[in-house]
């Protein structure tokens, strides 16, 4: 079986194998700002910032990030760059490809029957490299074939959880990965940026998008809930001509 994100996958007789990074931290604060600022709360006393909290009752219930399950041909060589570029002493996930970063656990039911809803009714679908793009203290790389995809599921579920989602996941998605955060040294920035569009210029990634992750967040660990696997087999993905990146 191919490998998915964060090693999520499936043993040769079918049963799930749980990921191997059921329990690290999160430390990605672009992608995970309400989880960033949870983290903290125990022991500083912070509360998430308002954007970042679920519409629910209960703010200081579980919450749950959703990502997108793709093949290993696309996760290793995305993994292998963040792994290269993002401080080690803070990368504790794989890189990943969010599309919800704060899913209340008083919702599970209702987050239960659209997950299912959706992954049945959507057939795999292949996704590739964009364009990278700078942040404050890093760099991300969009994603190319599979954007539009990703922005229907994306739609598809906002609609469905819009009255209990955070001002963040109400709002605009732009799928991406983080490659580079949280170092200050622009020089540094600046040149793994140039080396990172200059590969992906020469060759850009590809693979397939076969499901959803769903991950339990409790107080700065991941833990794997469940999967939900579109609804058609996985195609080797074809040949991309050229990048894909806009110059």
């Amino acid at each position: 079986m191919p490998q998915t994100y964060a090693a999520a996958s499936s043993t040769p007789n079918g049963t799930l194998r749980q990921p191997q990074s059921q329990t690290r931290a999160s430390s990605d604060s672009h992608l995970h700002p309400f989880l960033e600022d949870t983290k903290a709360a125990p022991s500083s006393g912070r509360s998430p910032r308002s954007e970042h909290r679920p519409n629910t009752a209960n703010a200081g219930e579980c919450v749950y990030v959703l990502t997108l399950k793709i093949t290993g041909d696309l996760s290793r060589p995305m993994n292998e760059l963040r792994e290269r570029y993002f401080p080690q002493h803070l990368n504790r996930t794989p890189a990943h490809l969010t599309l919800f970063h704060a899913l209340p656990h008083s919702q599970y039911e209702l987050l239960e029957a659209g997950l299912s809803q959706t992954s049945s009714g959507m057939k795999t679908f292949l996704v590739s490299t964009g364009k990278p793009f700078r942040m404050r203290r890093g760099f991300g790389v969009n994603v190319d074939a599979g954007y539009q995809k990703m922005k229907h599921v994306h739609g598809q579920l906002r609609a469905q959880w819009l009255s209990f989602l955070s001002d963040q996941d109400a709002g605009r998605f732009q799928p991406h990965w983080t490659v580079m955060n949280k170092v200050d040294d622009k020089n540094k920035v600046d040149n793994a940026f140039d080396a990172v569009r200059n590969q992906l210029l020469e060759r850009c990634q590809a693979g397939q998008a076969i499901g959803l992750d769903l991950w339990r967040y409790k107080w700065g660990k991941w833990e794997w809930a469940n999967e939900y696997r579109f609804n058609s087999p996985r195609e080797t993905p074809s040949k991309i001509a050229g990048s894909g990146i806009a110059e």
